[in-house]
């Protein structure tokens, strides 16, 4: 006779917290279905297949979360800074190249594999609904990434945000697992390329106002002076992203397990997202089995979520104005000086950012 389940459980979002939620819920012996508003496998079609290029402790939160996901993890060659033109080059460690897609080399596909062998149900093309969520039941979990109306469904605060997008293939091995960050005065954000897996995602975005032609047309200069790269296929895209206050992280809401990047799991200063999401799966099916456990640990992770906060909007956005002077100021260090300042900086931003993930420590 084959053993009960505990009961059923029902999981909104087939993304990264969604699918993690959902294996360690079946692992435990509970019968989980997942509903998923796209068509299949590989998140929103706005923009995938992607690159993401983020900070990551592959071990420890490997062991967290209860998932090896190493196999879809590809440690950064190389990244560089970009101050204008100015180039600062940062070594890659720590940080490593992410698909998001329904190829098998990305992390959906991993994740989903897992759960198939776990015994999780799928539903696709079936969306959260606004007259739904009254009735969902106890213990229903929403891992609905950047999905914009769930969030005004939830009354949970948002930043809204507009970006160019571009990508496609590559073929030249020097750009492999490579990355690029790009400041300039004309975005409050940054414009990023991550190349892996033979495919590039290009994005340039702004958080609050609108992006705008010349900010593209300041991207492609850089782009092609810099970096002999030429893109012509932009495309405009928008969203949300749940980081309008300070106090945005959340475990809970009207009675529902909030996970990924609907509990503000996210990096509030560069927006990192991929760590978070894979801890807060692991949280959120804490919160079915171990309540009490699960706020303990999503406090622990999101602790300086507030402080992260308030250091962009009253120090790094002011400051963001101003690259010119920090590339003069780079221009006078030199990139060597420079580089050992930005490095220190990182290594005490991971040690104290308690950002799921972002830092080394938080997943042990």
């Amino acid at each position: 006779m084959p053993e009960p389940t505990k009961g059923e459980i029902l999981i909104y979002g087939a993304g990264i917290s969604g699918m993690v939620a959902a294996v360690n819920l079946a692992r435990e012996g509970y019968k989980v279905t997942v509903r998923e508003k796209e068509a299949g496998l590989g998140g929103s079609k706005m923009s995938n297949p992607s690159i993401h290029t983020t900070p990551l402790d592959p071990a420890a939160t490997s062991k967290y979360t209860g998932v090896d996901i190493s196999p879809a993890l590809q440690p950064a060659s190389s990244i560089a800074l970009y101050l204008h033109n100015f180039r600062i080059q940062i070594p890659g460690h720590m940080t490593f190249h992410v698909e998001r897609s329904s190829r098998k080399q990305s992390i959906d596909y991993l994740l989903y594999e897992e759960c198939q062998k776990a015994g999780v149900r799928f539903e696709f093309s079936h969306p959260l609904k606004k007259e739904d969520i009254s009735s969902l039941p106890p213990n229903t979990i929403i891992a609905c990434g950047l999905n914009e109306s769930v969030y005004e469904a939830l009354d949970i605060p948002c930043v809204r945000w507009t970006a160019w997008m571009a990508r496609g293939e590559y073929s030249d091995p020097s750009r492999e697992n490579y990355a690029w960050v790009w400041l300039d005065e004309s975005i409050t954000e940054y414009g990023y390329i991550s190349f892996c897996n033979g495919i590039y995602y290009n994005l340039l975005f702004t958080a609050e106002e609108e992006i705008s032609d010349e900010a593209l047309e300041r991207y492609r200069e850089f782009m092609s002076g810099a970096e002999s790269f030429e893109e012509e296929n932009w495309n405009f895209i928008q969203g949300v992203v749940p980081a309008g206050t300070g106090q945005m992280p959340a475990l809970e809401k009207e009675g529902l397990i909030l996970c990924g990047t609907m509990s503000g799991c996210i990096d509030p200063l560069f927006g990192f997202g991929i760590s978070g999401a894979l801890v807060s799966g692991k949280v959120a099916a804490l919160a079915v089995t171990d309540p009490v456990r699960a706020r303990a640990e999503f406090e622990r992770f999101t602790r300086n979520f507030s402080k992260v906060y308030s250091f962009k909007r009253q120090v790094w956005y002011p400051l963001r104005r101003r690259v010119s002077l920090f590339e003069e100021i780079a221009k006078i260090l030199g990139p060597e000086r420079m580089l050992a300042l930005l490095v220190d900086g990182i290594r005490h931003g991971r040690k104290n950012s308690a950002i799921p993930g972002f830092s080394p420590v938080s997943c042990n």
